[in-house]
């Protein structure tokens, strides 16, 4: 799909001028609690936790359903997520439904879980409004006092309320305030592969099946006009011939999009700030996943997500993360709670906090933190945090027996192998775990350690020892920023060293880019010959791994090997002035040799490949910009 414009998710302030807009005169005027915009994943439950507080509650949506996801969206079943809430009572109830009225399906059906929803909402005493879109937003000064909105059958109207919980995914009430926002990955503002969730009937039970489609910027519309299109006409969906082994039904009435925008708030909740393990003591719910970042071309990520995913192949690593209230509060405002996959995480944080349940929890507690506002007539951020602990534990959201922790995911024939995980500190255990297939922990231990371990590993790269506690020693020196390890690393490269760990259930990356990317990372100018062989080469690249989940075949492999030794020689070149010359020239080569053969997967499906000629052009183009080079046209 064509690429989109890089600034749409920069962190920026929203515009302010929808919010100052005066409703016209003679609208209904309608007061409420609360207001929840959007019943996706989060608003739905919210909607339905607040109306059993007690509170006026008005829910509006701009499709005609509830659910998200879960329901519209397609995606039936659940990837991690922790247990415990107002989510699972509903779930619940869905199976008799089911069983009188609907199609039987695997997971939990979605036309089952609407009415339910709609049901247990209603019979709170919730109002709800489906075609309806916010136009404007209500406040004074910057406290949020209601909304203003278009509906077919009320036209342009306003609603007051104490406070709004914006479930819109997109923080779109959010942005409509002026609250500030932030999305995207630093290199170009693209968030996760987005999917398009299509059913189909297996045997007598409908199935929904789905796989990574494509990128999507949510907040432009004609990006969204475009990604619903093509996507449903891709091969995945759009078949030549269906026979009984492809009975498709439908296509999901609602684009599955993972990423977005999120709020800026009073607590962010960051990846870097979490392994520091500078997090709240004070949380509404506990998220936990792995870092489920679906894209493929992660040299682009940042460093430190390039660090845990490619040096120390963590990615299936899952881990439990607070989320405070202060990550719902847009910063600097009142009335106004952000519910859903747009609360205050950063890009690195997102791929981890956004599964079903925890977006869920995350309606039903600030459901509750508006009702402890709104009864005690308080400001959100000084809603006591003792009341709000006792409603969430209260509701199964939390628990006492909450902490962070580490775990790995395996195999299910590997369970034995599952359960929390402890950092290394002996020395003993981290030598033992570097000498091993699966080195992760050992080799993020080791950075953790610093200084500490230093010697050791340095000890550890000589040519007597065992080849895997050698080069995984090296690869931990570099995240050290050790200079030893380069030499080992290049022989790596010059290797193309084909072993992939098995730290991770799947996503685990072979070790010959690894250490391209780890050169790159300490600069090494001595690497940039064989770095500029890797750009020369077509062929060679030897792709062993048995999962295909990540890597399809040798055309992925070797844009993994091109796209980190470009993001090394531009590192290099950025440290070492002399190098600009002969790395400047290869990259004038490369532009002029791109011919669409550079390709990454999807997840999910090898026959979607995504053209990446145009990230590399951006790449060197910024590159070049950074040298203040003239950048060459290619020919």
């Amino acid at each position: 799909m064509p690429e989109r414009r890089e600034y749409a998710m920069q962190p920026k302030p929203a515009s302010n001028e929808l919010q100052r807009n005066a409703p016209e005169s003679g609208t209904a005027r309608e007061a409420y609690d609360v207001i929840v915009v959007g019943l996706g994943t989060a608003g739905a439950v919210a909607v339905i936790a607040a109306a059993r507080k007690g509170l006026r509650v008005l829910g509006i949506d701009r499709h005609t359903s509830m659910g998200g996801a879960g329901t519209a969206g397609g995606v039936l079943g659940y990837y991690f997520g922790s247990r415990g809430g107002l989510f699972e009572e509903i779930d619940a109830k869905v199976p008799a439904t089911e069983k009188s009225v609907y199609t039987p399906s695997y997971g939990v059906n979605a036309e089952g879980k609407q009415y339910v929803l709609e049901r247990e909402a209603v019979e709170a005493g919730a109002t709800i409004r489906y075609d309806t879109t916010v136009t404007g937003v209500l406040t004074e000064g910057r406290t949020v006092t209601g909304i203003e909105c278009f509906s077919p059958e009320l036209g342009r109207y306003t609603a007051t309320s104490r406070v709004v919980i914006d479930a819109t995914g997109n923080a779109d009430v959010c942005r409509l305030a002026g609250c500030e926002l932030r999305g995207g990955r630093e290199f170009d503002g693209q968030a996760q592969p987005f999917s398009n969730a299509l059913f189909k009937l297996d045997g007598e039970r409908v199935r929904a099946y789905y796989t990574d489609s494509g990128y999507v910027f949510p907040e432009d519309p004609d990006s969204m006009s475009e990604a619903i299109v093509e996507s449903a006409l891709l091969s995945t969906h759009l078949k030549a011939q269906y026979d009984e082994e492809r009975r498709f039904m439908r296509i999901a009435p609602q684009l599955g999009v993972r990423e977005s925008q999120f709020i800026v708030g009073e607590d962010n909740v960051t990846l870097a700030s979490f392994l520091e393990e500078d997090y709240s003591r004070e949380p509404l719910f506990m998220a936990y996943s792995n870092l489920d970042n679906h894209s493929k071309d992660v040299a682009f990520e940042s460093g430190l997500q390039r660090d845990w995913t490619v040096a120390a192949s963590l990615w299936g690593l899952k881990f439990t993360v607070p989320i405070p209230l202060g990550a719902l509060i847009p910063k600097g405002f009142d009335g106004l709670l952000a519910a859903g996959r747009c609360l205050a995480v950063d890009h690195d944080m997102a791929s981890c906090v956004r599964m079903k349940r925890d977006m869920q929890k995350c309606g039903e507690a600030a459901a509750y933190a508006a009702y402890l506002a709104v009864s005690k007539q308080i400001p959100l951020r000084e809603v006591p945090y003792p009341e709000l602990a006792g409603l969430l534990r209260d509701a199964g959201c939390l628990s006492e027996r909450d902490k962070v922790y580490f775990e790995h995911r395996v195999a299910a024939q590997d369970d034995k192998a599952n359960g929390p995980i402890r950092w290394l500190e002996d020395v003993t255990e981290i030598r033992s775990g570097l000498s091993d297939v699966k080195p992760g922990v050992a080799i993020w231990s080791a950075k953790r350690l610093g200084d500490k371990i230093r010697p050791h590993l340095l000890e550890w790269i000589g040519p007597v020892e065992p080849e895997h506690l050698r080069k995984h020693s090296a690869m931990a020196l570099a995240l050290l920023g050790s200079p030893e390890a380069a030499p080992v690393l290049r022989d790596m490269v010059r290797e193309r060293d084909p072993f992939v760990p098995l730290t991770s259930l799947k996503y685990n990356q072979a070790r010959g880019y690894a250490a391209v990317y780890l050169l790159g990372r300490l600069a090494d100018k001595e690497a940039v010959p064989d770095l500029l062989r890797i750009l020369e080469s077509r062929e060679g690249f030897t792709y062993i791994d048995r999962n295909k989940e990540f890597l399809s075949d040798e055309q992925d492999l070797r844009f993994q090997y091109v796209s980190y030794a470009l993001m090394a020689l531009a590192s290099i070149g950025d440290r070492h002035e002399e190098t600009r010359r002969t790395v400047g020239e290869a990259f004038g080569r490369f532009l002029s040799q791109l011919d669409g053969s550079l390709v990454i997967s999807f997840k999910g499906s090898s026959e979607i490949r995504n053209v990446m000629d145009d990230k590399i052009r951006q790449l060197i183009d910024r590159t070049f910009r950074r040298w203040g080079k003239p950048v060459p046209n290619p020919v």
